[in-house]
Order: C-alpha cells, then structure tokens, then sequence
C-alpha cells in the first residue's frame, strides 16, 4: 500500500482533486494553544455564514421538482461557507472565496452594457442567497441576481463583495493585511467550523510554507490543537496581528491506494492540514 494525498475543496461538500503533498510530522504540543478573547471576539464578530441556493440537477442538468402544497416546485441545494467583514480604505467588504456554484464570469459587457451570457445564466441558477452571523441569526436575505451585483473581484480562489449597509451594520470589520504578511512558522488565527456541532469558534494554526496550488499562491497550514478544516469552513478569515491575509480554502486528505490495482483501499481520511489562499495583490493594492 502507498498513500495518496488529496486535496478537498469544502465550497459545496463535493468537489476533490488529486494534489501532490508530502505530509510531515505535527509537533506534539504539551498543551493546547489558547486564543486570546480580544482575537477571539474580533475574528467571530467580523465572520458572515453564507448559504447559496440553486436548482439541484440531473446528470443532463435538468432541474429536479418536489410537491410542496400540491405545486410542482424546483427542488433546491444549498452551498455553505463563510466570509469576512473588511476595512477596505473607507469602504466595508466581504472577502470570501471563490468556489461557490456560480459561472466562471458574472460581469456586465464593458462596451455594451448589457448582461453577458454568462450573468443571464447566474441569475437563473443561483435562487436565494443568505447571511447570518456566528450564531445562525438571519441578517440578511436576497436574491441571486442581488448578490451577482454585490460582486467586486474574483479569480477562481479569492471573492470580494461589496458588504450591504445592514451587514456593515450589524457586524465589526477587520482591517486587511498585505499578502505577504505572515511568513514560514508564524501562527495564524481563523474562523473554524466545528464538526461535531457545526458551531463556529476560532483556532490557531502554524503557516508551514507558502506554496502554489492550481497558480495561485496559498499557505500550507498545519493545526495546533488538531483541529480538522470541515465542512462549509471554505471562506473564513485567517488573520495574522488582527488583519486578514487570506480566506481557508479546504483540508488535505490522506487515502491507502493499492499498488496492484491503483484503486483506493479504503475513504479518505481527514488531516491537520489544510490550504488557505493569500490576498491577491490586486485586492491588496486596490
């Protein structure tokens, strides 16, 4: 038996990949790496819990339909993950990442004006999205075509939403950090997830190294208590000196792989270790 490093992407529960990771031994600590409450309290309190809504489809892409009071209604999946509130100059935004259920472009055509093919179809895709905070309390709730506005930057890793009025005014923002902030063997502070009651807390992580991972660059983090990146974790705030540098991206998972048939020998298992993207330079410097 070998060992096959995965890496898995948390946006929707779904999606892996295969990425190559050696993994490396984890210190072991002779006891558990506080948070202080001051971190604590201005990482939960800037952190949106965000749910997307969309059609659930066939293998075709046909929406599916459910009986709800004896109407035909499409039936509805949801992506959760979460965000952060920022101080962006004088503005307040929302940086998350970028792997939820929407089309590669959303924009409207610079020359035109109009809707690209690619805004007509998120709007009919993406139903209702959600924001709630730490605690699950309903802020907000809008449609799609709402939210695809919201939209200021993203490139496949890193998103960036304007943040509504009710949003920047019942939530604190962090100020935001510069990508290369944190470095080899800093500590890190995030808001995580946790996979026994979905309740969300905050945790402490060691950046191991700063890597590339599909061309964008990201740090391979490694837990200090052994907590394990869940679950609709993708999107949270890493801080480091109480500003953000990055958004979690998902957690590296080990699987037995036979040699003799190449297939995997049983599920993957969870590690310590997981993947955040830093802050593009384009959102640092804008």
């Amino acid at each position: 038996m070998f060992r096959k490093i995965l890496f898995i992407s948390l946006a929707l529960l779904l999606s892996s990949s295969a990425v190559k990771f050696a993994l490396f031994n984890q210190p072991v600590l002779a006891a558990p790496i506080a948070v202080d409450r001051r971190t604590r309290e201005q990482i939960l309190g800037a952190t949106v819990f965000i749910s997307m809504f969309v059609p659930l489809t066939d293998a075709q892409g046909n929406p599916q339909y459910v009986r709800v009071d004896g109407q035909r209604a499409i039936q509805l999946t949801v992506g959760e993950g979460l965000g952060t509130m920022v101080r962006h100059g004088e503005e307040v935004v929302i940086v998350t990442h970028d792997h939820w259920p929407l089309p590669a472009s959303e924009r409207l055509d610079g020359s035109t004006g109009s809707p690209t093919p690619e805004l007509v179809e998120g709007r009919r895709t993406l139903r209702r999205v959600e924001f709630r905070n730490v605690d699950h309390e309903l802020l907000l709730e809008m449609s799609g075509e709402q939210f695809l506005q919201l939209i200021r930057y993203r490139d496949g890793g890193t998103m960036v939403l304007s943040a509504p009025d009710v949003l920047a005014g019942r939530l604190s923002a962090v100020p935001l950090g510069g990508s290369d902030s944190a470095g080899k063997n800093d500590m890190v502070t995030l808001a995580h997830r946790q996979s026994h009651s979905g309740q969300i807390g905050v945790a402490k992580m060691r950046v191991q190294k700063e890597i590339t991972y599909k061309g964008q660059p990201v740090y391979r983090l490694t837990s200090l208590n052994g907590e394990v990146v869940i679950e609709g974790n993708s999107g949270g705030g890493v801080l480091f000196d109480g500003q953000l540098i990055g958004n979690m991206w998902g957690t590296i998972m080990v699987e037995e792989v036979s040699r003799v048939s190449g297939s995997g020998a049983g599920s993957p298992q969870q590690t310590s270790f997981s993947l955040a993207a830093q802050l593009p330079e384009a959102v640092v410097g804008q």
